[in-house]
């Protein structure tokens, strides 16, 4: 080997590492460096708590908004952890506030444009539930306990916007 290539690989090997220990440090993530968070813990919790959006209809029922077609392109695995990192560090209401709004407006805009059959919203609600850990998930429509994080009504203006599309 070349003492140029001898450099070039060392000195790969060294980005390397520090990058990896960068991300370990500091606790974030860099493709294609990680602490891999997935693996770094043994959660030992019997229960789980992750939040939940519910749709209003007008005769005030609630449906789960867990379709992925009904917030597309927004997620199950995505969502409700931005909506999470909202509340839990920021504790700034008129932001989830906003964030409710905007897909309750996503929701109405993709029921009107025929892109899923859901039933028709005038509200939305963000709940945390929490289940009891079992196995296979077997109690998954049967939370523990719910409690209301915010909820938002479709605003005038984008109901109009949504109905006239």
């Amino acid at each position: 080997m070349t003492p140029r290539r001898r450099i070039f690989a060392h000195l790969l090997i060294f980005a390397i590492i520090l990058g990896s220990a960068y991300d370990i440090a500091t606790r974030q993530e860099h493709w294609p460096f990680s602490d891999y968070p997935m693996f770094s813990a043994i959660h030992r919790a019997t229960v789980l708590e992750w939040p939940r959006l519910f749709g209003v209809t007008a005769d005030g029922s609630e449906v789960a908004l867990v379709d992925p077609e009904y917030l597309w392109p927004l997620d199950q695995s995505r969502l409700p952890i931005g909506l999470r990192h909202i509340y839990r560090t920021a504790r700034d209401l008129p932001r989830v506030h906003a964030a409710l709004e905007d897909c309750l407006v996503r929701y109405e805009r993709r029921r009107v444009d025929g892109s899923h059959d859901g039933p028709a919203l005038r509200g939305i609600r963000l709940y945390m539930v929490a289940w009891d850990i079992q196995p296979y998930a077997r109690n998954l429509d049967q939370p523990k306990s719910r409690q209301l994080i915010a909820e938002a009504a479709l605003p005038a203006s984008s109901w109009l916007d949504a109905r006239a599309r």
